[in-house]
């Protein structure tokens, strides 16, 4: 069902635009993207790195817009159309965001870390909407074009807004915690992605410490008891004059302390304490990390108006996403199941390193290991991925597939003689890779989003399509995101 979103008079008012006609119109949603626009929808022409939004403008109204915010400079031949003229469109973009958050009678709760946001953010979101009309960003629009976008859509009824935070640079973050003026503003873990960016892990702190930047003085922050740097995210929250500090991880001065965590297959059973109150509850995932990304978001939906006795149970509608750690099942044309662990979206050493050890709890017999390079990594990067080594051979896989440089060096570092197969990038791979997949084989799928191992992922799928009558997809297995 559509929602009005936005009128024409106050989207032209929060972008400081003008309007081409005299036309009345409504916003169902807020787009800069023309391949999925939809009726109702008003796109915005944002010139990128490498694609300017205007040259798409005759596509998205063929896909329904109802109107496109549009460069100044901009010249329409069709007066028919409805445009909303502005300086700079990204900017407008920002002002839009900016201008829902400040309307908007909500708490906004901000997310950012090195490993665990988006689990974070489900699975926080999740909880808050049993309660609240609950609204979360989606996918990972969490930069200075996703923020706002994600802002700029928040419908006019939303009790909660949950709103993830990325960067590659400093000040990325101060940006766009300025922009959201979080309410709650939430740390998960502090690790070396992006470490190309700067000088060591330290500096990672400082940055990710800038969510503190936008958030009210009476604010709430919540940070990892367990991290080396937990005392520089407290020192930079006193900087910032915050003083509401809540902890979560398994160290004593935790206020949401996890107590066990044990896994069964693809479930973690997890006890916590909070205020001397013990609960018990499960996520679906089989990657232990994971029991800290819950406790993130267990306390924070306590801070956001739940009681410790309102969580408790399981988390059933958490399934694993496309690259985040899902799992699912093929048909082997054997009769036997092949079981995929697609985490091909992001990878650092320290999520890398997760899905290695955690690949035990699905299966005792030796794995296939498909893993691409860890980017952005600078010059670090040949230090992370060494790192990996005997983690690897301690896993003792049946065959290592290594996309890209780095992962093809160290793969003639490891001292056990395991089948290997390099290739410098996924689209050499795609083809071959299904190929060498037996019946029963459990394979582990990982790498940095610009590897594109998706493309092995689609050959996977293509192949066994191909081989079997049946449908391919036979069990979608219950798995928390990472």
């Amino acid at each position: 069902m559509p929602i009005d979103l936005w009128n024409s008079i106050e989207l032209c008012s929060a972008v400081q635009g003008q309007l081409n006609n005299n036309k009345n119109w409504n916003a169902n949603s807020i787009s800069i993207d023309s391949r999925v626009i939809k009726t109702g929808d008003v796109f915005f022409a944002i010139k990128g790195n490498k694609n300017d939004g205007h040259d798409y403008i005759n596509k998205a109204f063929e896909n329904g817009a109802t109107a496109c915010v549009v460069n100044k400079s901009f010249k329409e031949i069709n007066q028919n159309r409805n445009l909303v003229f502005v300086e700079d469109t990204l900017k407008a973009l920002q002002l839009l965001g900016s201008k829902r958050r400040a309307i908007s009678n909500l708490r906004l709760i901000a997310l950012t870390g090195s490993v665990g946001k988006t689990t974070t953010k489900d699975f926080l979101s999740s909880i808050l909407n049993k309660k609240f009309n609950c609204y979360s960003n989606e996918g990972n629009l969490n930069n200075k074009f996703g923020v706002p976008l994600s802002l700029s859509r928040i419908p006019r009824n939303t009790e909660i807004a949950v709103q993830e935070m990325g960067m590659s640079f400093p000040k990325e973050i101060k940006f766009l915690s300025d922009l959201a003026k979080p309410d709650i503003g939430i740390i998960t873990s502090i690790g070396g992605s992006h470490l190309q960016n700067f000088k060591n892990v330290k500096e990672i702190a400082y940055a990710k410490s800038e969510i503190f930047s936008g958030m009210k003085k009476n604010g709430v922050i919540i940070l990892p008891a367990d991290s080396v740097h937990l005392d520089i995210l407290k020192s930079e929250a006193k900087n910032y004059g915050l003083s509401n500090i809540l902890l979560f991880g398994k160290a004593d001065k935790a206020d949401c302390k996890i107590l066990s965590a044990k896994v069964n297959y693809n479930t973690i059973s997890i006890t916590i304490m909070f205020m001397g109150k013990k609960v018990d509850y499960k996520i679906y995932s089989h990657q232990l990390h994971n029991a800290n990304n819950s406790a993130a978001a267990i306390l924070g939906a306590i801070v956001a108006g739940f009681t410790i006795d309102e969580i408790s149970g399981e988390f059933p509608e958490l399934i694993g996403s496309k690259g985040r750690g899902g799992i699912y099942y093929l048909n082997h044309p054997s009769g036997s199941k092949v079981t995929i662990i697609d985490d091909s979206y992001n990878a650092s050493f320290e999520s890398t390193e997760s899905a290695l050890r955690s690949i035990r709890n699905l299966s005792l017999s030796p794995p296939v290991l498909v893993l691409g390079d860890m980017l952005e990594l600078g010059k670090f990067s040949s230090y992370e991925h060494q790192k990996l080594i005997p983690i690897i051979e301690g896993i003792k896989p049946r065959l290592i597939v290594a996309i890209g440089n780095q992962m093809s060096v160290i793969s003639k570092y490891l001292k056990s003689n395991f089948e290997t197969f390099c290739f410098k990038d996924a689209k050499a791979a795609k083809n071959i890779v299904p190929k060498l997949i037996k019946n029963n084989d459990l394979i582990l799928i990982k790498g940095s989003n610009g590897m594109k191992l998706d493309l092995i992922i689609d050959g996977i799928n293509r192949h066994f399509e191909t081989l079997s009558n049946q449908d391919y997809f036979t069990e979608m297995g219950k798995n928390y995101v990472i």
